[in-house]
């Protein structure tokens, strides 16, 4: 019986879908090579169509359709290069077959790149006489004979419009963007032109959704109105306005539209109130401190003056502290709080019993990138005396003091660049009401480079001395001492410094007129989050002689959501280590 046309194609469909499994293919890899820059082997990679295959066609791959992606695979490669300023490479495809199973070679040499031959960069207008932005213009990349790398050109141009509209040039135009590329002579000629415009001003500062009187807030705002235009006068803005922990949101807009005929801008300042009180409660437990528990308690205001009350309270097995705090905005000036505060400490320092009641009254303030805190400090103690058999003795301090800190890193929490100094001064006099005469100072360094895309290595030197004909009567709390999580590693805390015999003969550290610290260490992330790190601390709490104190370990990190976490075993080599190994917990940024 003859079979109808539409019988036979259904015949032959069928016989196609019932073919062997035998007839495909399965593509194992895409392997490329010639390549050293991985930008630019991801970048040929992603282009491959090859590449690009689900994993169910490249389980199924037919012999037709290997053979139109191989075909695909030089045009694909090529187009990928040519970002990076390579217009006329060599492309190799390999098929190696192993029964059903192929992997593709693609090999490439790059040959020459397209380099710039000719810069044509202007600037026309008012931003002329803007010496940032003239420096900006001399820093364009690519420079002439380097390669034509079309991201760095996009990033260059788009760095330019971007600093234009930062000054306040919003009315700013590319009028030229031509870039002419030879092929045959490997050549590209850059011509580019903006203008300018007139720039914008600042107007005035407007405030709204806050819960605070008028004229409070006003006094943070850091420009005087009519001054030309700096988006780094808005990010000071809202950098003060973060920091004052009053705000749920904050949104600052500065609107071209809306400038007045001298293009000065009006400012306009929404906020949104946070959380007024704030409760905390919490386990602790520190190396130095032992297991303990604390409790907060935090008006972040209390009135619609922007005062503000805190309380904390921490008990634990080495060390106890409750500490009450009441701060006055003082905005006028520096940015920064006049503070009273009262605390009250206990702590045990190689079994003497130190208890410490204190009264300060300082003002804070910003100037640049320094933090400044200066203050007037009465301090009354009273701790055992080993020299006399642990009869109590006491000690009434008042002295001015003055607190300093410096940073700048390019990451708070996981820095590969940073740079750290803390300065102290604190000095008492007979005249003031103190028991004896001194002058006291302490600095502190942290300099943190990464090299690699894992590795960092960190520095921190601390070096402090005291002034003082009356030192043997100098209380506990000011003595030097080395020695513990934030010191030298390998020895307990406050391990490290002068030594005295009780009648008994016993030995307990007493502390030191002066002291000196280094440390180095070198950290390797493995994974994103988890790493380990080896270090060796070196130091000594003296009166005369320095004589190293080296404790030397290994580490274990953990960059967790809300900070480095770093836990060290440490191994103390000098006379002061009273255990052979140490561990040690720290928790908190590196600067």
């Amino acid at each position: 019986m003859p079979i109808s046309p539409p019988a036979r194609l259904l015949l032959v469909a069928a016989l196609l879908l019932s073919a062997p499994a035998a007839w495909a293919l399965e593509l194992q890899a895409v392997e490329i090579r010639g390549l050293d820059d991985e930008e630019m082997r991801d970048n040929v990679s992603d282009a491959l169509s090859l590449q690009r295959l689900n994993p169910n066609r490249r389980k199924s791959l037919s012999e037709s359709r290997l053979s139109y992606l191989l075909r695909r695979a030089p045009r694909e490669a090529r187009a990928a290069l040519e970002p990076f300023g390579y217009y006329d490479p060599e492309i190799r495809t390999e098929v190696q077959r192993e029964g059903e199973q192929v992997t593709v070679q693609v090999t490439i040499a790059p040959g020459e790149p397209v380099r710039v031959r000719r810069r044509d960069l202007s600037l026309t207008g008012p931003a002329e006489a803007d010496s940032a932005l003239m420096r900006r213009l001399e820093r364009f990349r690519p420079r002439a004979e380097q390669p034509f790398h079309h991201g760095t050109y996009e990033d260059s141009k788009a760095a330019m419009d971007r600093a234009l509209a930062e000054r306040g040039y919003f009315d700013a135009e590319q009028a030229v963007h031509r870039v002419t590329v030879s092929r045959a002579e490997r050549a590209a000629d850059i011509e580019l032109a903006w203008t300018s415009g007139e720039r914008y001003r600042l107007g005035n500062a407007s405030f709204k959704g806050h819960q605070f009187r008028p004229g409070l807030l006003e006094k943070l705002v850091p420009w005087t109105p009519g001054q030309a235009y700096d988006q780094k006068e808005l990010l000071a803005l809202q950098k003060s306005l973060s920091e004052l922990d009053y705000f749920s949101a904050i949104d600052i807009t500065a609107d071209p539209k809306a400038a007045d005929a001298e293009r000065r801008m009006p400012v306009k300042v929404a906020l949104a109130p946070g959380k007024r009180s704030i409760y905390s409660a919490g386990v602790r437990y520190g190396t130095d401190t032992g297991l303990g528990l604390t409790f907060g308690l935090e008006r972040r205001w209390v009135n619609n003056r922007g005062h503000k009350l805190r309380s904390l309270a921490s008990l634990a097995q080495r060390r106890s502290d409750v500490t009450v705090q009441y701060r006055i905005p003082a905005f006028a000036w520096l940015d920064g709080w006049y503070t009273a505060s009262a605390s009250a400490r206990e702590e045990e320092i190689d079994g003497i019993n130190n208890q410490l009641f204190e009264l300060v009254g300082s003002r804070s303030g910003r100037l640049g990138k320094w933090n400044l805190t200066a203050a007037m400090n009465f301090r009354r103690e009273r701790f055992e005396d080993a020299e006399t058999g642990f009869d109590y003795a006491y000690s009434t301090l008042v002295y001015p003091s003055l607190w300093a800190q410096w940073s700048e890193a390019d990451d708070l929490l996981y820095p590969r660049r940073a740079l750290g100094l803390t300065l102290e001064l604190r000095g008492g006099n007979t005249a003031l009401g103190s028991d004896i005469d001194f002058l006291q100072m302490r600095a502190e360094g942290r300099w943190i480079r990464g090299f690699g895309r894992r590795n960092r290595l960190l520095l921190r030197a601390e070096a402090g001395t005291t002034i003082s004909g009356e030192f043997p009567d100098f209380p506990p709390s000011l003595r030097f001492y080395a020695g513990g999580d934030r010191s030298v590693r390998g020895y307990g805390y406050k391990e490290i410094g002068q030594y005295i015999e009780d009648p008994t003969g016993r030995r307990y550290v007493f502390g030191g007129k002066h002291l000196a610290v280094f440390s180095a260490e070198f950290e390797r992330m493995f994974t994103r989050e988890w790493g380990g790190a080896v270090f060796v601390d070196a130091g000594d709490a003296f009166d005369e002689t320095f004589e190293a104190e080296v404790g030397v370990g290994v580490g274990l990190r953990w960059r967790s959501p809300v900070g480095p976490v770093r836990l060290d075993v440490a191994h103390g080599f000098g006379d002061a280590a009273q255990q052979s190994v140490r561990l040690h917990l720290n928790i908190g940024p590196d600067l």
